[in-house]
C-alpha cells in the first residue's frame, strides 16, 4: 500500500519571525498542497485569534483532512499547545503519553512533551507515533526510550515522525535498533530542516518498521514556519495475522 507521510513543525503561526504578527493561514496552505495521506504536526496551538476556536480542527478544515487528534502537551497563556495528527483515513483509537516532568532549575527551561500515538484504519492498517522532544539530552533519551517502547508493543506497521530536536547524534536513536529505520538512512539522503531561510541542521525525523518500504524522501522549500516539512513516499507490507493459540 501506497503512502505519503510528512512531518511538520507548524511553530504555532510563527512564519514572518518572532517580532512579527502570526499568520495561521501560511502553514496551512502549505499543508494543503503537500496533501500528504497523514501528517504529524508539532507546536499546534498557543493563543489563537478569535476566528479559530481550535487549532487542530481549523487546519484540518481548511486543508481537507475529514480525520484529526490533537494531543495536548502543555498550557501557554491557558491555550493547549502540543502535538497533532492529521489523516485521510480514520483514526481508529488514538493515545496522549505525557513524558517525564523535569525539575525546572530556571523558568522554561524545561517545556512539557509528550508522545502522541494513533493507530489508522486504512487497507492496511498501520500506526502513526508522534511527538516533539526537548532542547536538552536528558529529555530525547527519554523520549526517544519511550518512543521506542512504544513502537515495540505492536505489530502494526509504524511511522514515528517528528520534531526531535537532535541533529548530528545518531546514537541518541540506537534504542530504535531492530524496530526502527530511519527514511533518509534508508533512501541514502541527508536532508536538512533547521532552519527554513537556509537549513543547517536535521531536527525533523520520519522512520518506519520493518515492514515499510521507503521510495522517496524530500524537504518542502517553502516557508511557513521556522522548519521546512519533511516529507516521505512510503510503501506497507501487509503483517502476517498472528496465528490465535
Amino acid at each position: 500500500m501506497k503512502l505519503k507521510t510528512a512531518t511538520y513543525n507548524i511553530a504555532a503561526g510563527l512564519s514572518g519571525g518572532y517580532f512579527k504578527p502570526k499568520d495561521y493561514l501560511k502553514a496551512a496552505d502549505v499543508i494543503k498542497r503537500i496533501d500528504a495521506d497523514v501528517i504529524a504536526l508539532n507546536e499546534v496551538g498557543k493563543p489563537l485569534p478569535d476566528h479559530i476556536s481550535e487549532h487542530t480542527k481549523f487546519l484540518a478544515n481548511r486543508c481537507g483532512y475529514k480525520y484529526y487528534f490533537f494531543a495536548k502537551a502543555a498550557s501557554y497563556r491557558s491555550f493547549p499547545y502540543g502535538n497533532a495528527v492529521l489523516s485521510k483515513f480514520p483514526i481508529d483509537s488514538a493515545n496522549v503519553i505525557p513524558l517525564k516532568k523535569f525539575k525546572q532549575i530556571l523558568p522554561g527551561i524545561y517545556e512539557p512533551r509528550c508522545i502522541l500515538t494513533a493507530e489508522i484504519l486504512s487497507h492496511i492498517p498501520f500506526r502513526i507515533i508522534c511527538t516533539h522532544l526537548g532542547l536538552f539530552p536528558d529529555e530525547q533519551k527519554l523520549g526517544i526510550l519511550k518512543a521506542a517502547e512504544i513502537a515495540g508493543t505492536s505489530q502494526l506497521p509504524t511511522v514515528l515522525m517528528g520534531d526531535l530536536n537532535i541533529s548530528g547524534n545518531k546514537n541518541m536513536f540506537v534504542p530504535f535498533k531492530n524496530i526502527l529505520n530511519d527514511v533518509c538512512d534508508l533512501h541514502g539522503v541527508t536532508l536538512k530542516t533547521f532552519p527554513a531561510h537556509k537549513p543547517q541542521k536535521r531536527l525533523d525525523y520520519i522512520f518506519v518498521s520493518n515492514n515499510i518500504t521507503v521510495e522517496n524522501v524530500e524537504v518542502v522549500s517553502e516557508i511557513a514556519s521556522d522548519h521546512l516539512p519533511l516529507v516521505a513516499f512510503l510503501d506497507i507490507q501487509k503483517t502476517p495475522s498472528i496465528p490465535k493459540r
